[in-house]
């Protein structure tokens, strides 16, 4: 099951409401499992191997391919993120002995299955030298690809600090410190903005060092990529094999530079922007138009919210897609959807309950110099538990989990976390707020302190998933029951 904590969850509060909750969320993730996805998208008949036949999947619009196995001498494997491991052992299974070797990074903490397959185990969200180390594997195989080979690319959310590979004149230190910026301002558009021009791997030069072997590259990313329609994409992506767009460093830097958080970068990469340092640049957008590649994406957000709503719906509850908030905060998030919910509660409108609201994408939390222990999903979770206790007697239940199954930075940024289980989210209902007062765990404070986690481990309100090798962004429910 994958919500490993579910009789602990169901053991006190709105039992059925709970109930309810969990198995739209547990439908949702179970809708992205990238095992299936990859073996849908890939095909194997003796030595032809198909790729395409999926619907809206293609992204560089080149259409299915068709591969003889034969006529290529080695193929590989290689990529780095939070569903990689997955996505490579569907390769390991369907290639068999004809896959040469590979090498991925996957978050640390996920159990390894791979056989044919190098795995490093990185840290997340802020890169260590094993995400280095990793990003070296695959640099070495890129490297040793020829004319002959075949390489299949797999890089998912989690990539940007699990691949990371600090170019000269920049070392990991400076390279930590920008990923620790994105989390005390709650940005993550930090992370993107400086590292792909700080990362040798980054910018879709891992794929240029690959040249010239042709590439399939397989994208688990949350957000969908749009369709290049005959034309190479122009705005870059934190995935590193994604095209880097046209050069603009100098734009770049002069918007850099306007920036709360520009002071506080490491003097180094200040340095190197200011002087506008060659090595800085992306690779030109034109080098593109030789190499022999394709881009598909298996999965994306859509999938994970689109199963949670038809398992509403298989429920007897309607299951209503609100939409996707990118680097919305966690409480604001809640206020909107809160909102929205006391208003079907009082007015039967927009919708009539019962009725499942649902949204994904992924918040953020700006934790400033706090040192709690939670997450942005668990935060939601408090912060909608707030407003439910002005609605007693409602019924209302809200629940919210990361995908991925780690929601928040957990023991790497907190020594202390070390001996917490990193949360995949939180559930609650109108009876949470008081039922925390009753214990004196004043939760006003707790989301001051952004110290979530402990909190609803202690009211039995914790969703403890483990790493699921899954991601798709955040995926939120606000139960609301027939009136009456």
């Amino acid at each position: 099951m994958i919500i490993r904590n579910r009789d602990d969850i169901l053991s006190q509060g709105n039992t059925a409401g709970r109930s309810i909750v969990l198995d739209i969320l547990a439908a949702g993730l179970q809708a992205i499992e990238p095992y299936g996805a990859t073996r849908k998208l890939i095909r194997r008949e003796g030595d032809m191997l198909f790729v395409g036949g999926c619907v809206g999947t293609d992204l560089s619009g080149f259409g299915d391919e068709a591969i003889d196995l034969a006529e290529v001498e080695h193929v590989y494997v290689i990529g780095a993120g939070k569903t990689v491991q997955r996505q490579a052992q569907a390769l390991e299974d369907l290639l068999g002995d004809r896959l040469t070797e590979g090498a991925i990074t996957i978050k640390r903490g996920e159990e390894v299955c791979l056989k044919r397959v190098q795995v490093t185990e990185g840290a997340h969200p802020v890169p260590d030298e094993h995400s280095v180390l990793g990003a070296r594997r695959m640099v070495e195989l890129a490297r040793r690809a020829t004319v002959r080979d075949l390489v299949f690319t797999v890089f998912s959310s989690g990539a940007s600090s699990l691949c990371v590979l600090p170019p000269d004149g920049c070392t990991l230190t400076d390279v930590q410190a920008v990923f620790r910026l994105a989390i005390k301002y709650g940005d993550m558009s930090i992370i993107w903005r400086v590292m792909r021009y700080f990362s040798a791997v980054n910018s879709a030069r891992i794929l240029m060092l690959a040249r010239p072997a042709r590439s399939i590259n397989l994208l688990m990313s949350f957000k969908p990529y749009p369709p290049w329609h005959g034309e190479l994409p122009r705005s870059a992506s934190w995935i590193p094999t994604w095209p880097p767009g046209p050069r603009r460093l100098d734009e770049a830097v002069r918007e850099l530079r306007a920036t709360p958080w520009w002071s506080e970068l490491p003097a180094s990469v200040r340095a190197a922007l200011e002087r506008h340092d060659a090595a800085c640049e992306v690779p030109d957008l034109d080098a593109f138009r030789t190499l022999r590649f394709s881009y598909w994406q298996p999965i994306d957000y859509r999938t994970m919210l689109e199963a949670a709503a038809a398992r509403a719906e298989a429920l007897g509850i309607r299951g209503v897609i609100l939409g996707n908030w990118w680097s919305v905060q966690s409480a604001d998030a809640a206020e909107v959807m809160m909102g929205i919910a006391r208003e079907c509660l009082e007015r039967e409108k927009p919708f009539v309950p019962p009725v499942a609201l649902l949204s994904g994408g992924e918040m953020t939390v700006p934790v400033g110099n706090a040192a709690g222990i939670g997450g942005r999903n668990q935060e939601f979770v408090l912060c909608a538990a707030q407003r439910m206790a002005e609605c007693r007697g409602s019924g209302l239940v809200v629940g919210s989990v990361d995908s991925d199954g780690t929601d928040g930075p957990g023991p790497q940024l907190q020594a202390s976390a070390a001996a917490l289980p990193c949360l995949a989210g939180g559930i609650a209902d109108e009876t949470t707020w008081a039922s925390a007062a009753s214990v004196n765990l004043d939760l006003a404070a707790e989301l001051e302190r952004h110290n979530s986690s402990p909190a609803l481990l202690a009211l039995k309100s914790a969703i403890h998933t483990g790493n699921t090798g899954i991601c798709a962004g955040d995926l939120r429910v606000i139960l609301i029951p027939r009136r009456g």
